[in-house]
């Protein structure tokens, strides 16, 4: 481990010029406030930067709404070692006619080194309103002009969410992104906030091993004229005969062949599963990569289903995450306070905050054994498989009695529900681009 973190992510502001419904900002539990990070409380990192191989200049809001912007990366880039980037990402409504160019000068002129522009498959349904791409296209050729002119180089490139109902359209937005020439498109699942939202969610939170032993297990019971989906039914009975009873035997070979293999089952889960969806989902996926391939794009996608390898980027990365307000926190995941929705049920994320930089450096926060003790234990990836847990989501996980303690292995780190550790979730600076 590093003496010093070697990715920031710094939070410029939480202020937003869109109030996007699918954010946890606009949820009745986000408790982040609104505001932007004092430029003397920025300052107070210049030691870090010394050592930052990634900078990452926004959280939960608009970068582009901080008034010191420019200024905050030109202090980053002027003590950054040499190699290391700095970026953001950013809606581009804000570089308009209006302002748009000098605002892309500042920033280049500053040494802004990658920008990520939010788009979406679905324009309307997500309050960036409709023309969005259009405003992403103009805001490309204002940073790319900027470039030129300040005689840099600039890494370009597009974020999308996906969701049902408008997925389908990720191959055109590969031809979009390329036709533009950026370097990169990056394409994560949502979050759901609140129920009316998990319709459209598209990540399967069970692992690919699971999905794959029950799809093998459940060919074997068609042969034999069973359905596993009734298996609950059939353990219901006082005394299970006929076809119950062979179900249950059935189930009882799957599950033991699944301990064999190291392997957790969410029965109910696996056997509603939409398997149908699934292969058009990869058939898809496989077709953007095709097209991306062809384009010479840089093209991040995200699994389909949890990972079986349970790893965080962030721990990798050696990432430290900075509030507004100059809270420490380890990860995306535990930076603020809000609900948002897993597994079908509402989980209460209680923030993880190891101090703050306004009274001790974060180097000392960094070394300090509370912090030291959670990089241990995540970067360990000994943590259940939450989403093949067929036990639903325990009290801890859903933090519903407090702040998290511990799993039900005794680990003392919320990473097995986790959406970034289960390939649920991307973002800038958590894999390299």
């Amino acid at each position: 481990m590093s003496d010093f973190p070697q990715t920031l992510f710094i939070e410029s502001t939480t202020r937003c010029n869109l109030a996007c419904p699918m954010c946890v900002k606009n949820q009745p539990g986000w408790q982040g406030g609104a505001g932007d990070m004092d430029y003397a409380l920025f300052q107070r990192l210049g030691p870090a930067f010394a050592h930052a191989r990634a900078v990452v200049l926004n959280g939960m809001g608009e970068p582009l709404m901080h008034p010191d912007l420019p200024r905050m990366v030109a202090f980053a880039k002027a003590r950054m070692p040499e190699g290391g980037w700095c970026g953001l990402q950013t809606n581009a409504l804000l570089l308009d006619e209006a302002r748009g160019e000098a605002v892309a000068n500042q920033l280049l002129r500053a040494g802004l080194d990658l920008t990520c522009i939010s788009v979406d498959p679905d324009e309307a349904s997500m309050g960036h309103g409709p023309g969005q791409s259009g405003l992403a296209a103009r805001a490309t050729a204002l940073l790319r002009q900027a470039a030129k002119r300040a005689g840099r180089s600039l890494r370009l490139g597009a974020e999308t969410v996906l969701m049902r109902g408008g997925v389908e359209a990720l191959p055109a937005q590969v031809d979009w992104a390329a036709g533009l020439g950026l370097d990169f498109l990056l394409a994560t699942h949502m979050l759901p906030a609140g129920r009316e939202q998990e319709a459209l969610a598209l990540f399967h939170p069970c692992s690919g091993a699971a999905l794959e032993h029950f799809a093998h297990w459940r060919a074997v019971a068609t042969e034999r004229g069973l359905d596993l989906s009734r298996v609950p039914q059939a353990a219901m009975r006082f005394r299970p005969a006929g076809r119950d009873a062979d179900l249950l035997t059935l189930a009882g070979e799957m599950r033991e062949s699944a301990q064999r293999e190291g392997l957790w089952l969410n029965l109910g889960r696996l056997a509603c599963t939409d398997y149908g969806e699934l292969e058009e989902l990869q058939a898809l996926f496989a077709e953007a990569r095709r097209r991306a391939e062809a384009a010479g794009l840089d093209l991040r996608l995200p699994g389909l289903s949890a990972s079986s390898e349970q790893r965080c980027s962030f721990i990798r990365d050696e990432a430290a995450f900075i509030d507004w307000q100059g809270n420490v926190s380890p990860c995306h995941f535990l930076w603020h306070a809000y609900d948002c929705r897993i597994f079908g049920e509402t989980k209460r994320v209680h923030p993880q905050h190891f101090g703050n930089i306004s009274q001790t450096p974060l180097e000392e926060l960094w070394r300090g054994q509370p912090w030291s003790n959670f990089r241990t234990a995540a970067a360990s990836g000994e943590y259940p498989a939450c989403g093949d847990c067929d036990l639903g989501m325990c009290s801890d996980a859903c933090g519903a009695a407090g702040a998290f303690e511990q799993d039900c292995l005794g680990i003392s780190v919320p990473c097995g529900h986790c959406p970034w550790s289960v390939g649920q979730l991307m973002c800038l600076g958590s894999e390299p681009l």
